[in-house]
């Protein structure tokens, strides 16, 4: 009895020294405590500091060996939030410290602030180890030839998280949160997209939406898909699907078009898509309108009379696929404005006769410039889209249209003229002109080339349009 009594007393106590042992593994021994030697902020880009945490190693208030250092979150814990399927539970490092055992910790912290601390990293700083792996919290994909083409409204406009845009897709990058805090104002907006990626954790789709009133983008961002509405979604019983491809195969524009039937599979009204009165047959004059329309500022063009753009018995719910080629090369000259130090507005400069032609005075000089000759014109696809910075890099970086010149006039014997310089210009399309306006300078002739070049036999007008217009930017 009392051999008993003893043998269960040791086994307690045995126990006993074991539970305690446990109950402090949790903080380094004074003794065997490593210490810190490095202790410095993350300076790499911000993106590529989020990370994963593997589960091998737990959290720590410090360094895991250093004297002191307490379990924030357990192996378990970190096992867990490593199969995490909310964003809210990515994390981001952002200092490292190095021990004199040579072990690397990291700092981090996750989105949602629920846990910060310290993690070991491994041997080296330069990439992340041990408890931590790199991780990407969102990956961006491909638009589908629906979403290119679809025109959306805010599904649950207001202040709930439903309703709201992104800088970045929600809880993918830290403390980048949403882009408005109310979207009330743009329940009536209609939107296109042009990102789609998915995030991590929970596998949910995103795209990035803009507003098709480009005068307003407050509301632009990213919104989870099912938070739209897409307005014009393609409706088999009426419509066909139109694809436009380049002869590469590639989409270059997409969107749904009526036939005028009722049911799914059924033919098309016989007039809605071709002109089969038309020999040869060609593409019916409202369908051409919507092609056209689609590849506005492409540089590409459908022949509707072509066989390979031509489809027997069309349905309704089908997808007529039809091939485009690009234009040919063309030309667009410039219409300049002029902008004078004494003048409130702009106008249009005329090109003056020739190129020695002079002025009675300054005033008179005005609105004139001598002709520009045999300069290259801004070339591209003809009706191809240009931009506003392609414009003025053009202007800026022709040897004729860089500076251009007035008619010479003389005051008190000295000689004057008008030299312009481009400011600013305005997009547009190949093959048709586009604006762009001029600062121009008093100053004094000092050579014996007063005109805008060197030839002798100047073309008068050359790149310059004398065309009466107004300054438009035709960017959409």
């Amino acid at each position: 009895m009392q051999s008993s009594l003893k043998k269960s007393l040791y086994l307690g106590l045995a126990a006993l020294s074991f539970a305690s042992v446990a109950a402090v593994s949790t903080t380094a021994s004074a003794k065997s405590a490593a210490k810190v030697t490095s202790d410095k902020v993350l300076t790499t880009e911000a993106t590529k500091r989020n990370v994963n945490l593997t589960g091998t190693n737990a959290i720590y208030s410090k360094p895991g060996t250093v004297k002191g250092a307490k379990v924030v979150a357990t192996t378990t814990t970190a096992k867990n939030l490593n199969k995490s399927t909310t964003s809210r539970e990515n994390f981001r490092a952002y200092r490292v410290a190095k021990t004199n055992r040579g072990s690397i910790y990291y700092k981090v912290v996750s989105y949602n602030k629920a846990y910060r601390g310290w993690v070991y990293g491994g041997k080296s700083d330069t990439a992340f180890a041990g408890g931590l792996t790199s991780y990407d919290t969102f990956k961006e994909g491909t638009l589908t030839a629906d979403q290119k083409s679809g025109n959306y409204k805010l599904a649950n406009p207001g202040k709930t998280e439903a309703g709201l845009t992104y800088k970045q897709p929600a809880w993918t990058q830290y403390k980048i949160g949403k882009t408005i805090a109310d979207t009330t104002a743009y329940k009536d907006a209609t939107f296109s997209v042009d990102k789609v990626g998915t995030r991590t954790r929970e596998g949910d789709t995103w795209v990035h939406v803009v507003n098709q009133n480009t005068a307003d983008t407050k509301a632009d961002g990213w919104i989870l898909l099912s938070n739209l509405t897409q307005t014009n979604a393609f409706n088999a019983a009426s419509q066909v699907k139109v694809n436009i491809n380049n002869l590469k195969g590639e989409t270059l524009k997409s969107f749904n078009y009526n036939v005028g039937t009722t049911a799914t599979n059924t033919n098309a009204d016989d007039n809605s898509v071709y002109d089969s009165t038309a020999t040869p047959t060609k593409f019916a004059d409202g369908f051409k309108s919507a092609v056209d329309s689609a590849l506005n500022g492409t540089g590409y063009k459908v022949d509707g009379t072509n066989t390979l753009n031509q489809v027997a018995n069309l349905k309704s719910g089908s997808t007529l696929t039809i091939y485009a080629t690009e234009g040919t090369q063309a030309g667009s000259k410039v219409s300049v404005f002029g902008q004078y130090p004494d003048a409130a507005g702009i106008s249009q400069v005329s090109v003056a006769a020739s190129a020695d032609a002079t002025a009675t005075d300054a005033n008179a000089a005005k609105n004139q410039i001598l002709p520009v000759s045999n300069t290259s014109l801004f070339t591209g696809v003809e009706g191809k889209s240009f931009t506003a910075t392609e414009a003025l890099a053009y202007l800026n970086g022709n040897t004729q249209l860089k500076q251009l010149k007035s008619p010479v006039w003389t005051e008190n014997s000295v000689k004057y003229q008008w030299v312009l310089t481009p400011s600013q210009a305005f997009a547009g399309q190949y093959g048709t002109p586009f604006s762009a306006i001029y600062t121009a300078k008093k100053t004094v002739v000092t050579s014996t080339n007063t005109g805008n070049d060197n030839d002798s036999n100047p073309i008068t007008n050359g790149a310059v349009s004398t065309t009466p217009t107004t300054p438009t930017d035709t960017t959409k």
